[in-house]
């Protein structure tokens, strides 16, 4: 599945999808994609998938192990499954810490997971070009959303949030700073790191359209709420459901944007728009 190719310098065996051999550092001649064309960053196939899982199953892990941690000191502060224990585990406070830490602790884990390679990463930060992009292209993302929900107005189907946006702006009118450093900062680098350094550059060895597919529709689904389906009102689930697309957008956009500028303009589009929203969730709440 992985090939590799002879450095015709040193004579070692690499990936075929290294800019340069690992050994010598002699320029990958027979390098398959036009660089003119594509900006993605490959790494070892095997890293970047480990990357892939440590975002996606390593931060629910990661949730899981602080929530248990939680409810033991809920548990200590209040007399267990009363109505004190349940407020304090479905408070504002609680959630927030829960997704600060989560985020932190898997950023982390990513830098220490790519620390060999985080110069092949961070050298994409160096110019102008992907931070100037990077915020044109979230607003972009942002028209694109707004674009769609206007359509769906236009039909005569109303939409609101959906319980993954409902939970975060609570959270970013209680706690602003922290929710600026969690959703605006860390969740968009960490989410980067997995769906498209990770996922993208993965399956885009095997082939470029299932690579777009799988990405944006997993990209989709992380960030819809299963819980809908238990829900008796069957309109939480339509809602849900009609919010699901915007996702899945999105998660096209920034995998389009990776793939021609590269991670660092990625990330900013990605914060650019997780900060649009940012904004406006303050900013209407001041206004009410």
């Amino acid at each position: 599945m992985f090939k590799r190719i002879e450095c015709q310098n040193c004579h070692t065996n690499y990936d075929e999808y290294a800019e340069n051999c690992p050994s010598c550092g002699q320029e990958n001649g027979s390098y398959p994609l036009n660089k003119k064309k594509f900006s993605l960053t490959f790494l070892n196939p095997i890293k970047q998938a480990f990357v892939f899982l440590l975002g996606w199953g390593g931060l629910k892990i990661i949730s899981l192990l602080i929530s248990l941690i939680v409810n033991q000191i809920a548990a200590g502060l209040y007399s267990y499954e009363s109505e004190a224990y349940y407020e304090f585990l479905s408070s504002n406070k609680v959630s927030m810490l829960l997704n600060f830490l989560s985020y932190a602790t898997i950023f982390v884990a990513m830098l220490a997971l790519l620390w060999n390679d985080i110069f092949i990463v961070l050298k994409k930060f160096k110019k102008i070009r992907p931070l100037i992009y990077g915020i044109g292209f979230g607003f972009l993302l942002v028209v694109v959303n707004a674009a769609y929900f206007m359509i769906l107005k236009l039909c005569g189907v109303s939409t609101g949030d959906n319980g993954n946006e409902s939970a975060i702006s609570s959270m970013m009118l209680s706690y602003p700073f922290t929710s600026f450093l969690a959703f605006c900062l860390l969740g968009p680098i960490v989410e980067e790191f997995t769906y498209r350094l990770g996922l993208f550059s993965f399956v885009r060895r095997i082939n470029r359209y299932l690579a777009y597919i799988l990405t944006a529709l997993i990209f989709g689904i992380i960030h819809f709420s299963f819980s809908a389906f238990t829900n008796p009102d069957s309109s939480v689930l339509i809602n849900e459901l009609l919010n699901l697309p915007s996702y899945i957008f999105a998660g096209l956009l920034l995998c389009y944007y990776y793939e021609k500028e590269g991670i660092a303009c990625s990330i900013y589009a990605h914060v650019t728009n997780n900060l649009f929203s940012f904004i406006i969730t303050i900013i209407t709440a001041n206004i009410k």
